[in-house]
């Protein structure tokens, strides 16, 4: 089945990896792939043609760090700091949550994002299990694993985790590679060194990504040091092996600069939490230097609870204008560099180097933004319009590997309503 998306201001990828914004040209995908992208006049032929006049194609959104099922928690523990937040309103309530919880949690989620025209994201959360089959059932993109815990140095707590994070991490395959399973530890404060030493030695033979929250706050990276000698967690997790492999860690807003050294030579990747970050309180990520460095920096949305949204034009928008504000220079961190960040770079901090541009032979991960509302003409620079301007609500199609998952507000793969009963019924049930 080849489809040809006509008439849309295209935001492609050139030979040089920079960005171009085409008009007067159209896409043809073919299957999961995009076939072509050029003249409307020198297109092939395919099976459908969709009118986009008036719209901006442009690669599908990568949440590069999410806790999908905590739509259930949206919101709680507002004003609080993080520790605080956990414990006293986090936890109560995961302690309480079932599989069937995180199911319906996830497919709420996904619904979120495929309607802001997220189209590929990472999902750290419990019971992957049934994250792993959402993702799977309703079409999108994602990476899933068991989270890492260890609470003891000499038993195992909780007990048989290990076995299943690398169980998980070797058996869930997925035969098109569109949901991907790695490693994960939650972070250095939840895990104890035998145990996170054990993970490393595990991943050398299967070489999979790790996921990890890194320095998000200050007293997190502070008792980092005084527990290990001086490191902080970065250099403790360079220290334990966990970076012999690709890894991507959340937040990273405490890095100092010989953790960006560390981050630079082992390929770490970043994930940006702009609105979470704020909302906690945990400070600005010294995004400008690891750029600047060449470490690769994605961003993510982390849990509705610590959000309250999954709305990654939101996280462009906000993002972009913290750290312009933090450093004092309106010349840093331009559209285009915040458009990569949330395309092509979460892609490669996911361990995927097939999606995140709209280039020939690229997966067909596309959105269609709509230019019909007020806030979005004149349209005189189009990468500033997306990250200034666009909501996720403009979005209007969200196409994963070459199917159209949403588009103007029905969902192809997904029972909106039943989806809509469930979570109420988890709602009544986790408050009550």
């Amino acid at each position: 089945m080849s489809i040809k998306l006509s008439g849309g201001i295209i935001l492609a990828t050139g030979e040089n990896g920079e960005f171009q914004v085409l008009e007067g040209s159209c896409i043809v995908v073919n299957g999961k792939y995009i076939e072509y992208i050029g003249p409307e006049n020198e297109a092939p032929a395919a099976d459908e043609v969709k009118d986009m006049k008036g719209r901006i194609l442009m690669p599908g959104i990568v949440n590069s760090h999410c806790h999908g099922p905590m739509t259930l928690l949206r919101g709680i523990g507002g004003g609080l700091a993080l520790q605080e937040w956990l414990t006293t309103a986090i936890f109560p309530i995961e302690d309480k949550l079932i599989p069937e919880d995180v199911r319906i949690g996830e497919v709420w989620a996904v619904m979120e994002m495929l309607a802001s025209g997220v189209t590929c994201v990472s999902e750290m959360y419990d019971f992957p299990e049934q994250m792993w089959q959402v993702l799977k059932e309703t079409g999108i993109k994602g990476n899933v694993s068991r989270v890492g815990l260890s609470f003891s140095d000499t038993e195992e707590i909780p007990a048989g985790r290990f076995k299943e994070c690398v169980d998980f991490a070797e058996n869930f395959k997925d035969e098109d590679d569109r949901v991907l399973s790695e490693f994960c530890l939650h972070s250095e404060y939840l895990t104890k060194e035998p145990f996170v030493k054990r993970i490393a030695e595990a991943n050398k033979s299967l070489h999979k990504t790790m996921n990890i929250h890194v320095s998000e706050t200050k007293l997190e990276h502070e008792e980092c040091k005084a527990r290990h000698n001086g490191l902080t967690p970065v250099q403790y997790l360079e220290k334990c092996g966990i970076l012999d492999e690709r890894t991507y860690g959340a937040h990273c807003v405490w890095v100092e600069k010989e953790d960006l050294d560390i981050m630079k030579d082992k390929k770490f990747s970043v994930a940006f939490n702009p609105s979470s970050n704020c909302k906690l309180a945990s400070g600005f990520a010294p995004i400008n230097d690891m750029l600047a460095k060449g470490i690769n920096v994605g961003i993510g949305t982390d849990g509705t609870a610590s959000n309250d949204n999954l709305n990654m034009f939101e996280e462009l928008h906000l993002g972009s204008l913290l750290i312009k504000n933090s450093a004092k220079d309106a010349t840093v961190l331009n559209a285009e560099t915040v458009l990569k960040m949330a395309t092509v770079n979460g892609a490669k901090a996911l361990g995927r180097n097939d999606t995140g541009e709209l280039k020939v032979g690229k997966r067909a991960d596309i959105i269609a933004v709509s230019m019909d509302k007020p806030h979005m003409y004149p349209a005189f620079d189009i990468m500033n319009l997306l990250v200034y301007s666009a909501q996720g609500s403009d979005v209007v199609m969200t196409m994963v590997d070459g199917n159209i998952l949403y588009e103007n507000g029905i969902y192809m793969t997904i029972d909106a309503e039943k989806a809509k009963a469930d979570m109420k019924s988890s709602v009544l049930r986790l408050y009550k």
